[in-house]
């Protein structure tokens, strides 16, 4: 399986990156540019929730289910540094997504869901911001989608390197039981600023794998990369903040429930 998604470009159209069930076992995402032809999209959800995450122009969301209708405004996106509000959906419901002003880009973040649960705008104090690491691995990490939302199995977030920083260090790794270990893949979706910017992810196993890898991308303004599993640090080139949208799912939900790659876990000394 190819790990790296190059961008789908900024003209309207619904761009798939991955299904549930082929490529990954946990996960779904899919962008979406509004706008131009392109100013309304409905979809069911299924036996999947969902999460909206949206960096351009404001936008308007409906959902429908056993719930009854939701309706909620996104803004929009002034800085990918700053905190901004992420949706969640749950499974079973009818979703209509709108522009309000130009065009919006989303994504679509999906994994199997459960019934009884509402959408939820999290916003504001729901969102939880963490100064992360030391040094030139400082960063700060946005956590939307966790405790604070009875999803059956996503957490999603955001992390915003500092330009020539690095994250996801020490590199740390959730693909099996034990340790402190929980198997969950991720998927990482990129912005940069200035948009012309780029950094690099790496994704290696744990040398005990009988089936490793070791694979290094550059990634641009609107990559995607699928983490199935391995340790996966980052690193943004220096004069540009890069911000990437993570989303976890896997066979438990338990944010933090990694293992730190023992070569280099020193670093936090």
């Amino acid at each position: 399986m190819w790990l790296h998604i190059p961008s789908p470009g900024t003209s309207p159209g619904v761009y798939p990156v991955v299904r549930r069930g082929e490529g990954l076992k946990h996960l779904s995402f899919t962008i979406l540019e509004l706008g131009g032809s392109l100013r309304e999209y409905t979809f069911e959800t299924g036996e999947e929730e969902v999460s909206l995450d949206s960096y351009t122009g404001p936008y308007a969301v409906s959902a429908e289910g056993s719930y009854g209708r939701w309706e909620a405004t996104v803004p929009a996106r002034p800085s990918i540094r700053d905190a901004h509000p992420m949706v969640y959906i749950p499974r079973d419901s009818r979703v209509t997504l709108r522009p309000l002003n130009g065009g919006a880009r989303i994504t679509i973040a999906g994994a199997e869901g459960k019934p009884g649960v509402r959408p939820v705008l999290v916003d504001g104090d729901q969102i939880v911001a963490r100064t992360v690491g030391k040094d030139n691995w400082t960063r700060t990490v946005y956590t939307h989608i966790a405790d604070n939302v009875d999803a059956a199995h996503l957490i999603c977030g955001e992390t915003v390197n500092r330009p020539g920083g690095w994250s996801s260090c020490p590199p740390h790794k959730h693909d099996r039981f034990g340790d402190g270990e929980v198997p969950m893949e991720e998927v990482y979706y990129f912005q940069t600023d200035p948009a012309q910017g780029f950094g690099f992810q790496r994704i290696y196993t744990d040398p005990a794998d009988a089936d490793g890898f070791d694979l290094a991308f550059p990634v641009q303004h609107g990559d995607t990369i699928l983490i199935p599993r391995g340790y996966h640090p980052v690193a943004a080139c220096p004069g540009y903040s890069l911000n990437y949208t993570w989303v976890l799912a896997g066979e438990g939900r338990v944010y933090g429930a990694w293992k730190d790659d023992p070569d280099h876990a020193w670093i936090k000394g």
